[in-house]
């Protein structure tokens, strides 16, 4: 199921072991892999184990993309299997690479890659796991003034646990999350927290991202599935003004119905303009090229370009999973 980002939900079946582009613009090219799960009923078995964020960063002289790859597998890896001490993100199922998959770290930590960004990522308490996002416009009035290579004063330098804090209004539990949150104050142990849920936020002077990791219970696997729940909580103005494509991004655009006049919400095959969900498959996690990119919209509907910040004052949050 995709929330889009104007209040539309639709299915995209999508193919087992695929990579698929759901943001591609200028600055930001977000893909992610479904898989399917055999034990889950049927139509509801395919779930997100996969995702690259690629991100342009032009206040660097030369303009640099940075990317960061996260996977999840089936099995943990032998070192957080054998390794009793050894402290996992989803306990050794949850991996993150900065060099395009080349290798992959699974501890929980605050990592920073690229020239500006950051990563900070950290097993979950079930009750602090977030259950909607929305995510806000920057004001980027200024932002050529800032030197070269520096750091914005924002979020990012913000501690991991005040991260986790600033959004314990939209977890799950926020009363029993901000307990959990308050141990982990005073005993200053979050990256030791063990857990078969994950949180991870990633940090980009264009875009910010919340990412959960959540899989089935361990004693009840009769859906046994892994899922990756991304949603982009902060958005650079300049990258707002830009043309947007893949499978999320069409939905920044509102669709509104000829006939009817009204805005179509649930129809897959007018939100999109692929009518085929191939349309939107590229060969690989860091592949930029698909089908849907080069098509126009057609058929009874008439497209409103309309503002993100639409979007927020009327409380719509987006949601990929």
């Amino acid at each position: 199921i995709i929330l889009g980002l104007q209040n539309q939900v639709f299915k995209f079946l999508g193919r087992d072991s695929a990579w698929y582009s759901n943001v591609s613009n200028k600055y930001l090219r977000w893909n992610m892999q479904f898989r399917k799960f055999d034990s889950c009923p049927e139509e509801e078995n395919m779930f997100i184990s996969g995702m690259t964020l690629t991100t342009l960063d032009e206040r660097t002289r030369k303009g640099t993309y940075s990317d960061v790859l996260i996977v999840a597998t089936p099995e943990p890896t032998p070192e957080c299997q054998n390794d009793p001490k050894l402290v996992c993100l989803g306990e050794g199922t949850l991996h993150i690479s900065f060099d395009g998959g080349e290798t992959f770290l699974s501890a929980p930590g605050d990592y920073t890659y690229g020239s500006r960004n950051r990563v900070v990522a950290h097993n979950t308490y079930a009750a602090c796991s977030r259950k909607w996002h929305d995510y806000e416009i920057s004001d980027t009035t200024n932002w050529r003034n800032i030197r070269d290579g520096g750091r914005r004063v924002t979020v990012q330098a913000k501690k991991p646990l005040s991260l986790l804090a600033d959004r314990k209004a939209l977890m799950i539990d926020p009363a029993e999350c901000k307990d959990w949150i308050e141990q982990r104050v005073t005993k200053n142990d979050l990256f030791q927290q063990r857990g078969l849920w994950s949180t991870i936020y990633v940090e980009t002077p264009m875009v910010s991202f919340h990412i959960e990791y959540r899989r089935s219970d361990w004693y009840d696997r009769r859906c046994d599935f892994q899922s990756l729940d991304a949603w982009m909580t902060n958005v650079d103005g300049v990258m707002d003004k830009t043309e947007w494509h893949g499978i999320l991004g069409e939905t920044k655009y509102r669709i509104y119905d000829l006939t009817t006049g009204e805005q179509v919400k649930t129809d897959r095959y007018k939100l999109l303009r692929g009518q085929d969900d191939a349309d939107y498959e590229v060969k690989g996690p860091f592949d930029t090229q698909f089908a849907a990119m080069q098509m126009k919209k057609t058929g009874g509907v008439n497209r409103a370009i309309s503002s993100v910040i639409e979007k927020i004052e009327k409380n719509i949050y987006p949601k990929i999973g």
